[in-house]
């Protein structure tokens, strides 16, 4: 029951937190304050990685999927640990939403249109799935910034796009339309599923295995 507790927490908490940070000073501490919280998550689920199976899935359903793809999580409990992650994050939008009336107002956006939303998170779920394979390849953890940095390029209320969760639970806070947050997490879990795809054919396996 662990992973789908962290995976719970982990969603919540990043939801929360991009929930905040849309009411920032401006854009650019928006997508710091989210980055920061998605790379400190993912470093400590990290020490939950050996050799077999990765610990990263448990910090977005977009990581788990790229995850399982590659073999290096089970597809056993993958509707479990997505199940855990959108309970976490409606969770941590209704409560978001209930504190709504005590934070400032958010930063200006649009972010109705359903094809800017499905076609922005498809490239920050490729760009997700590379930066989640080389995080748990060995690389620097600062590299899973990389597809939120992409997001803040979109309407800001989808800076969340890195992970599906976070998006529904930024539509339970109210603060994306539910038909873009729906549309921007099923094309990131594909682009996530194809960013995955891509690597295993561009990367030989090891004949030793």
């Amino acid at each position: 029951m662990k992973p789908l507790t962290t995976s719970a927490l982990n969603s919540a908490i990043l939801t929360f937190v991009t929930a905040l940070a849309l009411r920032a000073a401006d854009a650019a501490v928006a997508v710091a304050a989210v980055a920061a919280t998605l790379v400190l998550l993912t470093w400590y689920a990290q020490l939950g990685s050996n050799d077999q199976t990765s610990g990263l899935d448990v910090t977005s359903p977009a990581a788990a999927t790229t995850l399982a793809l590659v073999g290096r999580r089970p597809w056993s409990t993958i509707v479990p640990l997505f199940a855990a992650h959108v309970v976490g994050a409606v969770i941590a939008g209704f409560v978001a939403l209930a504190l709504d009336s005590r934070w400032a107002e958010p930063l200006p956006y649009d972010a109705a249109d359903v094809v800017t939303a499905g076609v922005g998170a498809a490239a920050v779920g490729l760009v997700g799935a590379w930066a989640t394979l080389a995080a748990d390849g060995g690389g620097p953890v600062a590299v899973v910034a990389a597809p939120v940095v992409v997001a803040g390029a979109l309407p800001l209320a989808l800076v969340g796009a890195f992970s599906p969760a976070v998006l529904l639970g930024l539509a339970t806070a109210e603060l994306l339309p539910w038909s873009a947050a729906a549309v921007a997490a099923a094309a990131g879990l594909i682009a996530a599923a194809v960013g995955a795809w891509v690597a295993g054919a561009l990367v030989p396996a090891d004949p030793s295995e």
